[in-house]
């Protein structure tokens, strides 16, 4: 027995001084750079790869049999760039286990590779690798089922304790749109690697475009292969991210989860997904399934509650100034996954918002054309929270900047908008903005192939209600805007108290817009607006402006130049009338119908009834770019007299200035029109009472004639009483 185990010994020994042999023999006798000239021959032959072998081919013998190349440079055809080299690369097998018909590969490693991409109008360089030869049907190779056994048989198990990528880089240029891609510091380390143990893997990378965009990029993992079923693990998997150039300072992300890929089945799942970026942490779960025909996802995100400026601080930016120190102080999102497939659906959603709430569900119903919805419901909000704090502006700003010139630079994403698919419902239980309370607010938008519509906005507000709805047609470069709306029995005063600052006008408003424009600049849509609007005020007030007095005024001027006319207005003191001490103006009913055209609202009828029985008619102008008016009244005072040519009269005011200036200063009388108007109420009046004295002395006159007649008549009957009298006496 002994003996039998020496004599197998010595043949192993001597099995193994054999292959030793050999292998010296080839690695000792056999120069591999020899063969440069054969391999650079078939590349360029089966591959269109002009091939340039720099460095040394090497043999490795013990304790592994391998071989090494040295720096190698790779052209595609006759190209003078280079599409591809490396540095180093190493690659072996250890010696001794392969006596035992085990494979155990040595490292594998690759040094400073470089590939460098191309994009032209006529493809990508890598697109002619091969190009050149097509293999004939006779080279074509059909393995028996005996040889596919055989082949079976050969499938050893593999471990390489280590696959290293180091110090490479890859770049991709698209030389018809600009874009260029470089990624360096490419490192890839795999330890242990084998086809059915899981094994780390580490890697890490720079990115950087034509934009200078810089993302630095390290993931550590554990990387399972299940090749017979097309199953892959990450599990666990850390990635750590840097990304520049897009804030003051680099954004750093964390993501921590567990990744399972199954191909087969068209199926990724994401578990105990933990992502940190700028102090933001969200927590979720996500399934992908139907990668091969409709994609489709389920899971769960939820981010906690976060303070915005805080983030923005960590990435450099400034904060965001709010009116209220205590907003974007608690942000939060929650959210499931959902939907049919080939979209992606967060239903429901929440969103939290400091002291307010958004609910309801939104996402993109369909990826191929990106088409989003949201329907949403929030609670209540105060927007003038979220606003800049207010800034002072000096008295003569407003007006200057009233005049200022119109931009004619694009405003409209125009591309952006014909691309765009939406439809979208929000209502607002309460919403605060710039002063004004609104509730029941509902929204309603919808966008498709460049024609973008909000269908409806509705609310009550300031004992009111309003309603509007707007179209913007952006199809072509000259886009169309339109607006109608109507408001009823809504309070003016915080609407112009919010819109000009200033405490102009008090009273019920109503309204009735249609407007329309062209264009897609600041100036084009002022210069090209049309429109029509009726607008009506009850129980307002007119402050600062005070009708009464103004006309007051006229008829001083004109009782300065016609004291006569004095006796007939009563309250005259000292040959005026004196001014009324408030300097508002109460408007009992107002109506009014304006038309828009050339940057110019031009007031074709204002119909008002004032207090104490007067009232106004009249017209003007609005230029809506400075703000500059023009208004000619006509006032009708029955209280400043009993006579009718004066209670019955329409006096002329005229109202002009701009809507920054003084209200104090807008409405004067027009001096030569009282002046006029007093010399013809002279005469008017004159003839009038020399009208009234003639009929006074012709009544005397018919009097006195009538009496004659009746005492003529009283005589003459008193004579013949006497003739019977004295012809009685007579007969008897």
């Amino acid at each position: 027995m002994a003996r039998a185990a020496r004599i197998a010994l010595y043949v192993l020994i001597g099995l193994f001084a054999l292959l030793a042999i050999t292998v010296f023999v080839i690695t000792r006798l056999i120069d591999p750079n020899s063969f440069k000239p054969q391999i650079t021959e078939l590349a360029r032959e089966h591959a269109n790869i002009a091939l340039d072998i720099q460095g040394d081919l090497g043999w490795t013998f013990w304790p592994s049999l391998g071989v090494s190349i040295g720096r190698t440079e790779a052209r595609v055809g006759d190209d003078e760039e280079l599409f591809a080299a490396i540095e180093d690369a190493r690659l072996g097998v250890a010696v001794w286990p392969l006596l035992f018909r085990r494979v155990e590969m040595d490292a594998i490693t690759l040094d400073g590779l470089e590939l460098n991409l191309i994009e032209t109008e006529e493809g990508g360089n890598w697109e002619r690798i091969g190009a050149t030869e097509t293999a004939p049907d006779d080279d074509v190779t059909v393995t028996s089922p005996e040889q596919d056994e055989e082949a079976a048989a050969l499938d050893i198990p593999v471990k390489i304790p280590l696959v290293s990528i180091s110090n490479s880089r890859l770049r991709y240029r698209n030389l018809v749109d600009g874009t260029d891609i470089t990624v360096e510091h490419l490192n890839v380390r795999a330890q242990d690697v084998q086809l059915n143990e899981p094994f780390p893997v580490s890697a890490s990378l720079r990115y950087q475009d034509q934009d200078d965009i810089r993302i630095d990029l390290q993931v550590e993992t554990v990387l399972g292969l299940d090749l017979d079923n097309n199953v892959y693990t990450l599990d666990p998997m850390r990635l750590d991210t840097s990304i520049g150039g897009v804030t003051a300072n680099p954004i750093q992300i964390r993501v921590d989860n567990r990744i399972e890929a199954a191909l087969d089945e068209g199926r990724i799942s994401i578990r105990d997904l933990v992502l940190d970026a700028a102090g933001i942490r969200t927590r979720g779960e996500l399934e992908i399934t139907g990668l091969d025909d409709a994609l489709m996802l389920r899971g769960q995100l939820d981010t906690e509650p976060f303070a915005a400026n805080d983030a923005l601080r960590a990435i450099g930016e400034a904060p965001i100034e709010t009116s209220d120190a205590n907003a974007l102080r608690r942000i939060g999102f929650s959210a499931t996954l959902s939907g049919p497939a080939n979209s992606v659906m967060l239903d429901p959603l929440t969103i939290t918002l400091d002291d307010s709430s958004i609910t309801g569900k939104a996402g993109i119903t369909d990826l191929d054309t990106l088409a989003m919805m949201f329907d949403l419901a929030l609670d209540r909000i105060n927007v003038d929270g979220y606003l800049p704090p207010a800034e002072e502006v000096a008295e003569d700003d407003s007006e200057s900047a009233a005049a200022r010139p119109l931009s004619e630079d694009p405003i409209l994403p125009l591309e952006a908008l014909r691309e765009l698919t939406l439809t979208g419902k929000l209502v607002i239980g309460q919403m605060a903005m710039m002063g004004l309370d609104a509730r029941d607010v509902q929204v309603d938008v919808s966008a498709a192939d460049g024609l973008l519509r909000l269908n409806r906005a509705e609310g009550k507000t300031l004992e009111g209600s309003f309603r509007a709805d707007a179209s913007l047609d952006a199809r072509t470069d000259n886009p169309v805007m339109t607006f109608n709306s109507t408001v009823s029995t809504v309070q003016i005063h915080p609407i112009l108290q919010a819109l000009m600052g200033d405490d102009l006008f008090r009273g019920l408003f109503d309204m009735n817009a249609e407007f329309r424009t062209t264009g897609n600049s600041e100036k084009a849509l002022f210069e090209n607006a049309t429109g029509n609007m009726t607008l009506g005020l009850t129980d307002a007030l007119v402050r600062g402006v005070n009708l009464h007095n103004t006309l007051t005024s006229g008829i001083n001027d004109m009782l300065g130049n016609h004291q006569a006319l004095a006796r007939f207005i009563p309250g005259v003191e000292d040959g005026r009338l004196p001014r009324e001490l408030r300097e508002d103006t109460e408007i009992l009913d107002l109506d009014s119908r304006i038309r828009l055209a050339d940057m110019v609202a031009t007031v074709e009828r204002l119909n008002a009834d004032l207090d104490r029985g007067a009232n106004i008619n009249g017209n003007g102008w609005l230029n809506i770019h400075n703000n500059d008016f023009d208004f000619t009244l006509r006032m009708k005072a029955p209280e400043i007299s009993s006579q009718p040519r004066i209670s019955e009269r329409e006096w002329p005011i005229r109202c002009a200035g701009n809507l920054a200036g003084s209200p104090a200063r807008w409405c004067l009388p027009s001096t030569q029109a009282f002046r006029d108007a007093g010399r013809e109420l002279v005469a008017r009046l004159a003839s009038d009472q020399l009208g009234v004295d003639r009929e006074r002395i012709q009544e005397e006159r018919d009097r006195a004639e009538e009496r004659v007649r009746e005492e003529t008549d009283r005589a003459e009957e008193r004579v013949r009483d006497r003739a019977r009298e004295q012809l009685d006496r007579l007969r008897r």
